[in-house]
């Protein structure tokens, strides 16, 4: 699988449906649109791949055409994938492995992938973080826990965290939680403190 070359058109069947991108005047991946705004592609930009890995499995070259389309179909899966949503490098291995890809087709997919940016562990918990903060808020203990599930890097984590709440106040955050949690026509101050706290706690607010 390589994704490297000239991009020469970004088409879609129809409004809402993914992205396909062609590098050369070929259809190279598919992509959704909040991905492909998100790394600025647009025609005309290089794309670079990384070297073929040494090694083969079962005694195949690692350009054989069978390993190609075992290249190709992980490809395809996983892009269908992150067409759902972004995932983690980690996360995104999983799901290839359940489907049935070997370690070693699994590697070069995600490497290709990182290659071109869409797979990024850094740009992921960012995006994950903004998400579930602006949906259903929550404190940074929770979202450490939910990054480091996924596989997130532990340094990556702090970084992201570190800008999350910096541009989000935690307390007002954990007031907006609590503000949701009772409904529009509910009151704080009919709620059991303890409850309060205890919900608080479960969204990953400190005890401050």
């Amino acid at each position: 699988m390589k994704v490297s070359g000239k991009i020469t058109a970004i088409e879609s069947a129809a409004e809402g449906l993914p992205l396909t991108v062609y590098v050369d005047g070929r259809p190279a991946f598919t992509v959704s649109a909040e991905i492909a705004v998100r790394l600025g592609l647009e025609v005309g930009m290089e794309l670079s791949a990384p070297a073929p890995a040494s090694g083969s499995a079962a005694g195949e070259r690692p350009d054989s055409p069978a390993r190609e389309e075992q290249l190709e179909r992980a490809k395809a899966d996983a892009l269908r994938l992150l067409g759902v949503r972004a995932r983690s490098a980690r996360e995104l291995a999983t799901r290839l492995s359940r489907k049935g890809h070997d370690q070693e087709v699994i590697a070069a997919t995600l490497g290709d992938l990182e290659a071109v940016g869409l797979v990024d562990d850094r740009e992921f918990a960012r995006l994950w973080c903004d998400e579930r903060i602006r949906l259903r808020p929550m404190g940074p203990r929770r979202l450490r826990s939910e990054l480091a599930a996924k596989g997130v890097a532990a340094s990556v984590i702090d970084e992201t965290l570190a800008r999350a709440y910096a541009e989000n106040d935690e307390a007002e955050l954990a007031l907006l939680a609590l503000r949701k949690r009772a409904g529009a026509a509910g009151s704080l101050e009919d709620g059991d403190r303890r409850r309060l706290n205890a919900f608080l706690q479960r969204r990953g607010f400190g005890y401050e």
